[in-house]
């Protein structure tokens, strides 16, 4: 942050325009207009007694102000640490926190209130109206080693998650390392930056960098107790060490969470059982290991139903050859009750392969309308599983041109995986 001198002049000019008095009245027989106006636009920095006595002419005690704006910064600190530790927070502190929502950015406390409430709203999923603040504040964020700073990186790299533009926040790290503007702030703000970098840099496919950050946040966040936190941990690096097919590491992690969970009470929620399950079940599914990937299915979505965990589920159903539950699957959660696109075109995929009779046309309807979109979106795990389950379609039909363009677009999402990988 700028020095508190700065500060004081910001304060000066602003109450003075309040007041709508010019610089001649505020500043008579304490310095000179001019120096005022230096003052006020943090041109020079004065002595206290003189910031004391412009206060004091525009009816502002120095030491009260202070005061006030200490505990407005308490207040904001403390809200932000709730947020990062996903702790729900009280009526009275969210509206306490609107009401310092000013029209404008004029004080560096008002800077401070917007970032905040920039990361509630996102907290609550209201990422369009997050965005447009963030955009606000933006221009005066002065990207030294200061709190604002701080807060701006840590807040817009969250955002990015929240907006699913994982590339464009692996693009801003590499072309700019914030991380370091992190360096001064508290190891649970490092580990959390490290977090989402490590989550952005997996969804993008580049396991090496994601495995970095991931043990960086371990590292920074060792001997704090935040269990919650912890358990993201050790399921973000699970899942990390999965992909790179470390398979005995990644069970390490899943069950050091599995641990976690039974010992501590505070985090025995359905949605954690679930996700923690889901990610055993994927571990398995992607080591061949069906039967055991179906029981952690069903074990996850017994904790919390979840379309994600459910269209795995059926997944699993399908390669591990029990198409009696498959049918039970698509019957019970029917295409109409998702709305994610890849969920959605999953679900047709499955239900088709179902069939017993299949026909060229339908074959290539859906071949033509699902699998660019895979690759588009790069979801390169989806192409290199339905792309040569359609291939062996074509195949039964004879159909081995189709079949080699399937077998192609598979092989162009491996070699785009592996180049991710060895970047």
């Amino acid at each position: 942050m700028q020095t508190k001198e700065h500060s004081w002049g910001k304060l000066i000019k602003l109450h003075r325009q309040k007041q709508q008095l010019k610089q001649d009245d505020v500043a008579f027989g304490i310095c000179t207009p001019s120096y005022l106006s230096r003052i006020e636009n943090g041109m020079v920095i004065a002595e206290q007694a003189i910031y004391e006595q412009l206060l004091a002419r525009l009816g502002i005690n120095l030491m009260d102000q202070q005061f006030k704006q200490q505990e407005q910064i308490s207040f904001l600190e403390e809200l932000y640490e709730k947020l990062l530790s996903n702790e729900s927070l009280h009526q009275k502190a969210i509206e306490k926190l609107m009401q310092m929502q000013s029209f404008g950015v004029q004080l560096e406390e008002d800077l401070f209130a917007k970032l905040v409430y920039s990361r509630y709203l996102l907290s609550i999923k209201e990422d369009d109206q997050a965005r447009n603040l963030l955009l606000e504040i933006e221009p005066f964020i002065h990207w030294k080693h200061d709190r604002l700073t701080q807060l701006y990186v840590a807040i817009t790299g969250f955002a990015y998650l929240s907006f699913l533009e994982f590339a464009e926040f692996v693009e801003r790290e590499e072309r700019l390392p914030c991380a370091h503007y992190l360096q001064t702030a508290t190891s649970f703000e490092q580990a959390n930056y490290y977090y989402h970098l490590a989550f952005a840099y997996h969804r993008n496919y580049n396991f090496q960098k994601a495995l970095i950050h991931i043990e960086k946040a371990s590292a920074t966040f060792s001997h704090q107790y935040k269990p919650l936190f912890q358990l993201k941990i050790y399921s973000m690096k699970g899942v990390i060490y999965n992909d790179l097919h470390r398979f005995q590491e990644a069970n390490v992690e899943f069950n050091a969470g599995l641990d976690l969970l039974n010992h501590v009470t505070a985090i025995q929620t359905p949605m954690q059982w679930s996700s923690i399950h889901n990610n055993i079940a994927y571990c398995y599914e992607c080591q061949g290991l069906f039967e055991q990937a179906v029981h952690h299915y069903k074990i996850a979505n017994e904790s919390e139903e979840d379309l994600l965990a459910i269209i795995n589920w059926m997944r699993a159903c399908y390669q591990l050859g029990d198409f009696n539950l498959l049918h039970k699957l698509l019957n019970k959660y029917p295409f109409e009750q998702f709305s994610v696109q890849h969920q959605k075109y999953q679900w047709r995929l499955l239900q088709f392969a179902c069939k017993k009779e299949i026909t060229l046309e339908s074959l290539k309807a859906l071949d033509e309308e699902i699998f660019p979109y895979f690759m588009e979106q790069d979801y390169y795990s989806l192409t290199l599983f339905y792309a040569p389950l359609w291939g062996q379609f074509y195949e039964q039909l004879h159909a081995y041109k189709q079949s080699a363009k399937c077998y192609k677009m598979a092989f162009t999402a491996s070699e785009k995986v592996r180049q991710r990988m060895s970047s």
